[in-house]
């Protein structure tokens, strides 16, 4: 047995230096989704990095199980380290997964670091069989209004832990905010957001300069987009984010109902390889420099906005003032501003990384940890 789960209690206080918390260790198992993708290997790894603190101060051992994506799935022996290359098996359907992880003795959480609707589908599986969920993947909370009081009520009723957090921002505490501030009485009257890191890095490049096309490639390279960035210049992204918010203040609100203005042109919309997307987005380049250029003669800074305004949710293209907090952002910074009942004329403000790999597989370790020692919901 690796020396990953056969840690002892002088390894732990040499390691991180903590206290040691007293009383026993609580073993909790992880099957994660999504385990070959960016944030699903990142939390492995994190798992692993911080494995003896977690067992130090929160005495906490927390075991990869099982990992599956929609092509195939892996499972360890529960006494077993989580291995870099485990065996794939072929994918069993889900009912036979979630049947497999059921079978492990001990506490468990379905941890989903994908991007998948099909992953995502099978949250209400997970709770039908007692075991919760964590995850930063957006397209649950994002469907229909529906779907979404329909995953709530299944966790609520067992009190099973379902925390997504990182859906919005990474692991900026907006939806903790949000609830707090529902759970007070409050009512949010007005929202205004930049909620995508990659997007924040293209306008701040172009803002500064920098060819559109070339301010896209720096940001995937740099781990910001998603693979294909037509996915992050569409908007979506940003529309999903800004409907989970609105949700979790309270406000009901249909998927069709936020006006979503696409920055991809209509003629690369079909392109499936991002290198030939890539290609065809630098013959607008000037355009967009035009565009750009022409704001800073008049004092202004292009931003892709999320708006909320108590009456209609919108995503687009904005032309700001230069001094405005938007016009302002570092690349990859999210900020978000609302207004409420309490919080006016001076809105709650909250700004950070709202995008990345690592910050958003340690917003996941933090949410997994919340789910575990009592923190169930958002």
């Amino acid at each position: 047995m690796s020396g990953l789960n056969q840690l002892n209690v002088a390894e732990a206080r040499g390691e991180t230096g903590a206290p040691l918390q007293t009383g026993p260790v609580r073993r909790v198992l992880l099957l994660v989704g999504g385990h070959t993708g960016r944030v699903g290997s990142a939390l492995i790894r994190l798992l692993a990095a911080e494995h003896r603190r977690l067992i130090a101060e929160h005495r906490l051992d927390l075991h990869v199980a099982g990992a599956v994506n929609r092509r195939e799935s892996h499972w360890q022996d529960p006494d077993s380290s989580w291995r870099e290359d485990p065996i794939p098996r072929y994918k069993d359907d889900w009912p036979e997964i979630i049947r497999r992880f059921r079978g492990y003795l001990g506490p468990k959480l379905f941890v989903d670091c994908s991007a998948s609707a099909e992953i995502a589908g099978q949250y209400l599986r997970f709770f039908q069989d007692g075991i919760g969920v964590v995850t930063p993947n957006k397209i649950a909370n994002s469907g229909s209004q529906k779907d979404y009081l329909e995953l709530q009520i299944a966790a609520e009723t067992p009190r099973l832990p379902y925390r997504y957090e990182t859906t919005v921002g990474a692991a900026l505490p907006l939806l903790s905010a949000l609830s707090d501030l529902k759970a007070s009485g409050d009512r949010i009257q007005r929202i205004q957001a930049v909620l995508s890191g990659s997007l924040s890095f293209i306008f701040q490049r172009l803002n500064h300069g920098a060819p559109f096309s070339t301010a896209v490639r720096e940001a995937r390279a740099a781990g910001y987009t998603e693979p294909h960035p037509a996915e992050d210049l569409k908007a979506q992204d940003s529309a999903r984010k800004l409907l989970i918010l609105l949700r979790e203040a309270g406000i009901e609100w249909e998927p069709e109902q936020v006006q979503v203005k696409s920055l991809v042109p209509p003629e690369l919309a079909a392109v499936e390889d991002a290198e030939r997307f890539l290609a065809g987005l630098a013959a607008h380049d000037q355009a967009w420099t035009r565009q750009a250029e022409d704001a800073r003669k008049q004092g202004l800074r292009l931003s892709c906005l999320a708006e909320f305004d108590g009456h209609e949710a919108r995503v687009g293209l904005v032309e700001l003032p230069a001094t405005d907090p938007f016009a302002r952002l570092s690349a990859g910074e999210n900020l978000v501003r609302i207004w409420t009942q309490r919080y006016q004329p001076v809105p709650l403000t909250i700004a950070g990384p709202g995008a990345g790999t690592e910050v958003t597989a340690a917003g996941v370790l933090t949410d997994i940890i919340k789910a575990v020692t009592g923190g169930k919901r958002g």
